[in-house]
């Protein structure tokens, strides 16, 4: 689990939210950070299949582009 590998850059986590458990306790606690951004979509574990386009959106959105 990356803590904090690149300094104070900020970060995302996409949680794939259909049929997929929560978050462990090490992703919630890194979640909790100033730098952490939790994003998440109704698609399953491999949302670069079922969700190609939305996911593109999210992680162009996370970059300000």
């Amino acid at each position: 689990m990356l803590e904090r590998p690149l300094g104070d850059l900020p970060a995302t986590y996409s949680k794939c939210t259909l049929g997929d458990p929560e978050p462990g306790d090490d992703v919630t606690k890194l979640l909790t950070s100033e730098h952490w951004r939790l994003i998440e979509m109704d698609t399953g574990h491999l949302p670069m299949f079922s969700q190609p386009r939305e996911l593109a959106q999210t992680l162009l959105g996370t970059t300000g582009e």
